[in-house]
């Protein structure tokens, strides 16, 4: 047997085992994506039956699969039942930013009949996360008061990521919407330090409104209500308390020289009648002779 034989003949087992440790993944691969489709088209299945339960119960399924199962929890959120479409919003808010696909159909769901359902897709869009901020953006501007209540909330959750939109934060804070503004305040205090420059030249702005959405997102009311509460205590640390005991006058003070008379001495009681006193006789004179 020449070399040339014999290095074949070794590098044969070789080259067999390298085909196999690639090989072998991907049919492993494809059969476990073979078994989730076949579960999601289990769970469309029950989507399509009358029972609600079951239908919430393919939802729940559906988010547990996660990602490949985001076309098809898109297509619930139009479901006729608020449960189903509800429960769609929430399993996208739960698979997360990978869930960016249905931000549009979310931002469309903010201004939903049901106000649970608007909630669930406020909140999922809060937990995307950073690839909604651009259609919250622009949903700001939305005339319907619902998606901008939805929105300025959702911005609120998302925090730093969403410094992009505090220019237009600013403007929210003197929406007509009470609401509004206080979301726009909690969204900016969110965002954090980046906020600040902008927030401390809103706070001189000639709106009365968007200076008390910059002192409210700021932190400046909380700090003088404070402010009013710690000097309300120290005024009342300076006034006595009537509840507060006494010191006893009549408690035994340490003897440090001599004895000191007992002010706490029983004293006799003036109410108790005295004895009378025994009239003492007076001598009779004796007349004098007549002469």
């Amino acid at each position: 047997m020449d070399n040339n034989t014999r290095k074949k003949l070794i590098l044969a087992p070789k080259i067999a085992f390298i085909c196999l440790s690639v090989i072998l993944p991907l049919i492993g691969s494809v059969k476990a994506q073979t078994a989730i489709n076949t579960e999601i088209i289990a769970q469309v299945e029950k989507l399509r039956d009358t029972d609600k339960i079951k239908r919430l119960e393919a939802v729940r399924e559906l988010r547990k699969i996660g990602v490949p199962a985001i076309p098809i929890l898109t297509a619930a959120l139009e479901d006729k039942e608020q449960q189903i479409r509800g429960g769609a919003a929430f399993a996208l808010g739960a698979i997360g930013p990978e869930a960016k696909t249905a931000i549009p159909q979310l931002i469309t769901m903010l201004k939903d009949e049901d106000e649970q359902v608007r909630l669930d897709a406020a909140v999922a869009l809060r937990r995307i996360g950073s690839p909604a901020v651009s259609a919250l953006t622009e949903a700001l501007k939305d005339e319907n008061v619902l998606v901008r209540r939805g929105a300025t909330f959702a911005l609120a959750g998302i925090g730093a990521e969403a410094q992009q939109t505090i220019p237009i934060l600013i403007e929210m804070l003197s929406d007509n919407d009470e609401q509004v503004r206080l979301n726009a305040s909690i969204a900016l205090r969110g965002i954090g330090a980046t906020a600040t420059p902008a927030l401390t030249e809103a706070l001189q702005h000639k709106n009365p409104l968007i200076r008390k959405g910059a002192a409210i997102a700021l932190g400046q009311i909380n700090t003088e209500i404070s402010q009013v509460r710690n000097q309300q205590n120290q005024r009342d640390n300076l006034r006595p308390n009537p509840c507060v005991t006494r010191p006893n006058i009549c408690a035994p003070r340490p003897n440090i020289c001599t004895p000191r008379p007992n002010i706490c001495n029983p004293r006799p009681n003036i109410c108790v009648p005295r004895p009378t006193p025994t009239p003492t006789p007076i001598p009779r004179r004796t007349p004098l002779p007549k002469t």
